[in-house]
């Protein structure tokens, strides 16, 4: 029985802020052949199912979509289906789960204490809002895949108390859901980590999944490139604004984003 029980497909979440990584983090893990990976499966609409639930019908597809809210227990059951893969996860933001829809959601996870944790941070929170700031008011584009050309964005300027609201809710969040999901078997990563050294990171996210370490291919382009110095129109303001309240700035050049 102890040798049938080791044999299990190994379930995890990836937990994380907006635009911290994670479609980087979910694409690029499927790029391990031991992996199954689904993305925004618990989004307002289900999107990035990965194996046999991708070649869905559309009227499969459309009921299962349905079901995530009305059957929750029954739809995270489909998503935890491995079909031969060593481990299968799915990515769930913040940003819903602290929504009251999701409460029936975030009940089953935090029940859940074997499903393993893959927290996803960003150190650079004034980078975080930046990326989607330029998604909201600039782009519309929230990734380019890989050999893809990102979009040109235009210098702006930033609205202080509203990077400031960002960066403390952000931190309230990351405090809170840590909390939440203390009970769980967790590893922490940083988005930083994963676009210096993405195969290291993989290999450690691997390793918590006891899943033996394989080469991985990174799926999708920064979109943000330029120093921040020459994007942020109004750099001086916000970097003193950050000290004032205790937040860093990243060094001029810095290009993580």
């Amino acid at each position: 029985m102890a040798g049938s029980m080791s044999r299990l497909p190994r379930r995890f979440m990836i937990a994380c802020a907006a635009r911290t990584g994670s479609t980087m983090l979910v694409r690029t893990l499927r790029t391990h052949p031991a992996l199954l990976v689904h993305g925004e499966v618990w989004g307002a609409r289900m999107v990035g199912v990965d194996g046999a639930l991708a070649g869905l019908a559309p009227a499969d597809r459309d009921a299962l979509e349905v079901q995530r809210f009305r059957d929750p227990a029954a739809a995270m059951a489909r998503f935890a289906e491995a079909h031969g893969a060593e481990a299968v996860g799915f990515k769930l933001k913040y940003d819903e789960l602290v929504r009251p829809e999701w409460r029936q959601v975030r009940a089953l996870v935090e029940a859940d204490i074997d499903l393993r944790i893959v927290f996803l941070d960003r150190r650079d929170l004034l980078r975080r809002y930046l990326s989607h700031q330029i998604v909201l008011r600039h782009t519309g584009v929230t990734n380019v895949p890989a050999g893809g050309t990102p979009p040109a964005i235009q210098p702006f300027a930033i609205d202080i108390p509203d990077l400031l609201r960002d960066v403390a809710e952000t931190r309230r969040r990351t405090r809170e859901f840590a909390a939440a999901f203390a009970r769980h078997p967790s590893i922490r990563i940083a988005y930083e980590d994963l676009v210096a050294a993405p195969q290291a990171v993989c290999d450690r996210v691997a390793g918590f999944l006891d899943v033996a370490p394989a080469p991985v291919q990174v799926a999708t382009e920064r979109i943000v490139r330029e120093p921040l110095e020459t994007l942020v129109l109004n750099h001086g303001e916000v970097a003193a604004a950050l000290a004032e309240v205790g937040e860093g700035v990243p060094a001029a050049g810095d290009l993580h984003a």
